[in-house]
């Protein structure tokens, strides 16, 4: 793999995008192809560290984790440490962490929010019941933790990982505090709608990325450039899963599962801002609705209210600015293969709403 060579000189510039998108896929198939079978080996063998390899959590943990998913979180570290010269193979521990960290929250997710499937099987909770689902959760906190510590870098960057995977737990768990406030909201703002979403869902890139270059010794503007760069990646994420709901193909059997499980998305925010008295409050009763007496015909009402009111075009406009945003700090640091994996990480996340961007 090619390696940034750290010598200062100027971003060479950017891809094309197409080009951007696919040498980025190719340095993740190849990382992937590497280290995933260490970091999925770490996941099992942090339980038995644990003593637990018998017991009902290993195998809801086993359950849970066959689910699959793209495993994006757990790669980032890896990613971001060849960029910056180092050994990805130093960053498997983290990987495993981040992604151990990112499981925990979906098992607790999916009871919060009543989801009885995902990709395609059974959550947690719906197959061994909510109570063994929220220890499973709580477990994998700790499980976690237990990963991080495995870094093998010197015992000072150990902590200094282990107070960052802290710290930014609490926010993401905070952010999801944020989003239960945002549904109780009559008038949610989109202020209030992006600072839940920077601590919600930005917080996960922030800790795979800065986190990486700081266990790597990476400090001062190094940092800040990258945490703004995460920042603002996973504020589009999470715009363009918002939208890919009901524009796009979430991977779902029905068109718009957001709005009738009520959740406060990008769109939906963008219209209670900007609606009538009168529509608003109606939009908020089909929100609110238990998620199994949201007809078809509501949603496409809905989605027919966001098309009068503009809110594509706003969450368009957003997940622009967010690219732009992230691209302009990483090129800050002047480091050609860091700017070139976040033009091709955008690039990728952006591409299943190509169409509409």
């Amino acid at each position: 793999m090619t390696r940034d060579d750290r010598s200062g000189r100027p971003d060479a510039g950017a891809l094309p995008a197409a080009a951007a998108k696919q040498a980025f896929l190719a340095r993740l198939e190849s990382v992937r192809e590497r280290y995933l079978p260490e970091i999925l080996a770490l996941l099992d063998d942090v339980v038995r560290e644990a003593e637990l390899a018998d017991s009902g959590l290993a195998e809801m943990c086993r359950y849970h984790f066959a689910t699959g998913g793209k495993r994006l979180r757990a790669l980032l570290p890896l990613l971001v440490a060849d960029c910056l010269g180092e050994d990805p193979a130093k960053a498997v521990a983290m990987g495993a962490a981040c992604e151990m960290l990112h499981n925990a929250t979906l098992v607790h997710d999916d009871v919060q929010d009543g989801d009885e499937a995902r990709r395609g099987r059974e959550t947690v909770w719906h197959r061994f019941g909510v109570a063994r689902a929220i220890n499973l959760g709580d477990a994998m906190f700790y499980f976690t933790l237990l990963l991080a510590q495995r870094a093998p870098v010197s015992a000072a960057r150990r902590e200094a990982l282990a107070r960052r995977t802290l710290l930014e737990t609490l926010k993401v768990i905070d952010g999801q505090e944020q989003e239960f406030a945002l549904r109780a909201s009559s008038r949610p703002s989109l202020a209030r709608y992006f600072d839940m979403v920077e601590a919600k869902t930005a917080r996960f890139f922030v800790l795979g990325m800065a986190g990486s270059a700081e266990m790597f010794g990476r400090e001062g503007r190094v940092l800040d450039g990258l945490t703004e760069a995460a920042r603002q990646l996973g504020i589009l994420f999470q715009v363009q899963d918002d939208v890919l709901d009901l524009y796009g193909d979430k991977g779902r059997d029905q068109r718009g599962s957001d709005i009738a499980e009520g959740k406060r998305s990008v769109l939906a925010v963008h219209a209670l801002e900007n609606a009538s008295p009168d529509d608003a409050r109606w939009l908020l009763e089909v929100l609110d609705k238990d998620r199994t007496a949201t007809s078809p015909a509501d949603v496409e009402r809905v989605a027919g209210l966001f098309d009068r009111l503009g809110s594509l075009p706003f969450a368009v406009r957003e997940m622009h600015a967010r690219r732009q945003a992230a691209l302009t700090a990483i090129g800050a640091l002047e480091q050609t293969s860091l700017s070139r994996m976040m033009q091709g990480i955008s690039e990728t996340v952006l591409e299943p709403v190509r169409d509409l961007v």
